[in-house]
């Protein structure tokens, strides 16, 4: 049976919506989408988190400075407090559990702030690299550095990495997380859980290279792969 993987959606006005590039991805890995709509109410999202195989948090707007204790900078974007409170509590209910957990561009920045991490919360100048491209998504944009000995390494077999990019914002300080790639400028391009099964953010979104760099499936895959090894031991 398919891995039972839930993604969190984006509010938009009274709507819940996901790019369906997410839903592709999984179910190129062999696993099942399950999406999770905005909810902030802790006993559904525990319920629901206790019936997943697997987590992924999307992308998305900015993630609440308040949340890591900042003033919000003026270059700060839209905040959706309901959604900043549910994947906060479904990435440390992962984190809690062994629950394998995939962070992109927001989700893994998401992913930062649940483990005691803090954001740069505007690039502008400090990027030396274009971190929000102007080419289509499926285009990589810039290199990453990826540095051995991470579980990112562990599933690329690889140092350095094309990747696309549409973010603002980058984790600054990652907190009980460690880096596992940064871009030419330094910007931290991808986090992970020391000891966990499976916790890894990317600040790229590999659901749209998939058919282009060869890479971004691998990650769906051992995402999958892990959710179901760890569903077996369970």
């Amino acid at each position: 049976m398919a891995v039972l993987v839930g993604i969190t959606c984006n509010r938009v006005g009274y709507e819940n919506r996901l790019s369906l590039a997410y839903v592709h991805a999984i179910l190129q890995a062999g696993g099942m989408p399950f999406l999770l709509p905005v909810c902030r109410a802790e006993h559904v999202l525990r319920r629901q988190a206790a019936r997943l195989d697997a987590l992924l948090l999307s992308g998305g707007g900015d993630p609440d400075a308040q949340l890591y204790g900042e003033e919000a900078h003026p270059g700060q974007g839209t905040v959706q407090p309901d959604r900043d409170a549910m994947e906060l509590f479904l990435a440390r209910f992962a984190f809690a559990h062994g629950l394998p957990l995939l962070g992109i561009c927001r989700g893994a920045q998401i992913m930062a702030v649940a483990a005691g991490g803090k954001l740069l919360q505007d690039l502008k100048g400090v990027e030396r690299v274009q971190h929000d491209q102007r080419a289509p998504r499926s285009h990589p944009i810039h290199s990453v550095l990826v540095r051995k000995n991470t579980l990112l390494y562990h599933i690329t077999g690889r140092r350095r990495l094309r990747v696309n990019s549409m973010h603002h914002q980058a984790v600054r300080l990652p907190g009980r997380l460690t880096v596992a790639a940064v871009a030419a400028d330094g910007v931290i391009e991808a986090v992970e859980l020391p000891g966990h099964p499976f916790a890894l953010g990317v600040q790229w979104h590999p659901e749209w290279l998939v058919r282009t760099e060869r890479h971004a499936l691998p990650l769906f895959q051992a995402f999958c792969a892990a959710a179901g090894k760890c569903r077996n031991n369970n």
